[in-house]
């Protein structure tokens, strides 16, 4: 992560091969390599070549106190703060019982763990549990590498332990396959002593029109010496243009039809650049929560997840709002669940169930008291000091309430891979370099046919039916 000093984006140039940000061109090649040219090839080619259970375990270092016992590896996503959490989690599980050690190998971030998940099938030498994000684990479903986990639960542990909505993002064709644990939704963050000294509303705007007249009312505010935006944009994450273009009226797609060239999505994007570069109110931030702490920008959207680093480093009271509407609410769940995979032996998996069945129970109140992320489990969701966190910080129980607006991301995004990629060359080159949002979204389109005609028929095989 930049330091909160690198507050702009320096003058940025496009050619015909990608779009420079802060010096480093991204272009396709740079995005569809790693993790997301591997899930690709995963995807369209499927990776089951062997009968199930015959796949090794990845290596590791046991302690010896541990040695006699079996052995549960997690591959996991998750990074500082958050794999701090989730390590005292499996520490206590490890403490717990006297049979299974669970083994954390951690990855820096969900692309590098999705590479080295797709090199992992392939050498067949695996993980029993993975955290997979939830634009990620639909691509590994289309691969037919993960185990179908209906199954596995009993009287004493069933699917409603879970909140129905995440619940049923995992779920296809009445087989659940993917188990909700770090779930988010964006939020709408704002710095309440710069909306106090500016004479803005203490809440977040009702309309993204709303947001814009409060940019210029703020135009030429100054906060701690220097002159202050009305919001920070990430380049690096298409998930809240996804919300914005449901806001609008538009979408990613409908089904497989692709919805991105649509009247109303242009202009949500169309939005964004009339922010940007017509108000000069906006602007691509290298780090939004950086700049965000530091009073750069007076607003923000960023995940819920995200939440309790915001309070823990802003030196301001954080206020924390739903996302504007437009036409209609525009919220994306987002975020990881947890996943067992397939050529796992079946020893393996029955004692990875046992893992998941304490991060469900003992596990999941902590983890979402330790990071933030929403409550995804009936023992998270009545913990008595969840709903006390909620009661003494309210913008916790902002983020739980928001969930009743919010819906699963767009079919092409989940489930043809380069669509992500894609948008966010074509986001930054809207807000780096003033591009046209029709022009940039049309390409998009064009771009991506091959790969949706190649995603189509295992697609409509295995989740349309």
């Amino acid at each position: 992560m930049r330091s909160a000093d690198d507050h702009r984006v320096p003058p940025t140039r496009t050619d015909p091969k990608g779009v420079r940000v802060n010096g480093i061109k991204l272009n396709r090649r740079r995005l569809l390599t790693g993790a997301a040219a591997a899930t690709a090839g995963l995807a369209l080619s499927g990776c089951v070549g062997r009968s199930l259970g015959d796949y090794s375990q990845v290596s590791g270092q046991v302690p010896p106190k541990f040695a006699r016992r079996d052995r549960v590896v997690v591959w996991s996503a998750f990074t500082s703060h958050n794999a701090e959490i989730l390590q005292a989690i499996v520490d206590g599980f490890n403490a717990s019982q006297q049979d299974i050690f669970c083994e954390i190998q951690l990855f820096p971030g969900y692309d590098a763990l999705d590479s080295k998940l797709a090199a992992s099938l392939t050498s067949e030498q695996i993980p029993d549990i993975v955290t997979l994000s939830d634009v990620s684990w639909n691509r590994y479903f289309l691969a037919e590498t993960l185990e179908p986990l209906s199954g596995y639960f009993d009287a004493a542990f069933t699917p409603d332990e879970f909140h129905p909505r995440f619940l049923a993002e995992g779920t296809i064709r009445d087989e659940i396959y993917w188990l909700p644990w770090a779930r988010s939704t964006p939020l709408f963050y704002y710095n309440k002593d710069i909306f106090a000294a500016a004479g803005l509303p203490d809440r977040g705007p009702e309309t993204f029109t709303e947001l814009r007249e409060w940019g210029k009312q703020l135009k030429g505010f100054t906060y701690k010496g220097a002159k202050v935006k009305m919001r920070g944009y990430t380049g690096a994450d298409d998930w809240y243009f996804q919300g914005s273009s449901w806001a609008f009226g538009g979408g990613y797609s409908d089904g497989m039809i692709p919805k991105l060239d649509s009247e109303e999505t242009i202009s949500s994007l169309e939005f964004d650049r009339a922010f940007i570069h017509d108000d000069q109110m906006a602007y691509l931030a290298s780090s939004i929560n950086g700049d965000f702490a530091a009073g750069v920008t007076a607003t923000i959207c960023n995940s819920t997840g995200a939440l309790t680093s915001l309070l823990a480093a802003a030196e301001f009271d954080v206020g924390a709002a739903f996302l504007p509407v437009q036409e209609k609410p525009g919220v994306p769940t987002g975020g990881s669940g947890l996943a067992v995979l397939r050529n796992s032996t079946s020893a393996r998996k029955k004692t990875a169930w046992e893992v998941i069945k304490y991060l469900a129970d003992k596990g999941a109140p902590d983890w979402s008291l330790g990071t933030g992320y929403l409550p995804v489990t009936k023992s998270a969701i009545n913990s008595p000091k969840i709903k006390a966190r909620n009661a003494k910080t309210p913008a916790y129980q902002v983020a739980q309430d928001q969930l009743d607006r919010a819906r699963t991301p767009d079919i092409m995004r989940r489930y043809v891979n380069e669509t992500i990629a894609e948008m966010q060359i074509a986001l930054q080159k809207v807000y780096a370099s003033d591009a046209d949002p029709g022009d940039v979204l049309h390409e998009v389109v064009r771009v991506l046919e091959p790969a949706i005609k190649q995603t189509l028929p295992k697609y409509q095989r295995l989740v349309a039916g």
